[in-house]
C-alpha cells in the first residue's frame, strides 16, 4: 500500500516522545505513527463492536458458532477484533 504524505500538528512533548519511541524500536516516525493510528484505530473499531455486540444478546449465539468454526478451521491464529492493538 503506497503511503500518503500529509502534515500534522504535534505538541511539542508529544512529538519528542513519539520520536524517542521510534528511535527506541527503530523505525523511522512517520512509520510509528502510522503503526500507532492503526493500533488506535482497530482497538477503536473492537470496542465499537463489542459495545454492539452488548446491545444485540440474541445474536451472541450466532457469532459464537461462527467463532467456534472459524477457530477449528484457523487454529490459534484468530484473535477477537476486541483484543487487536
Amino acid at each position: 500500500m503506497a503511503a500518503e504524505k500529509v502534515t500534522l500538528s504535534l505538541a511539542p512533548d508529544t512529538l519528542e516522545r513519539a520520536r524517542a519511541s521510534a528511535e527506541a524500536e527503530g523505525i523511522n516516525l512517520s512509520a510509528w505513527i502510522d503503526r500507532a493510528a492503526r493500533q488506535y484505530a482497530l482497538r477503536d473499531a473492537g470496542q465499537q463492536y463489542a459495545a454492539w455486540l452488548a446491545e444485540h444478546p440474541d445474536i451472541n449465539d450466532e457469532v459464537g458458532a461462527w467463532r467456534a468454526a472459524k477457530a477449528e478451521v484457523m487454529g490459534s491464529r484468530w484473535t477477537g477484533l476486541a483484543d487487536a492493538a
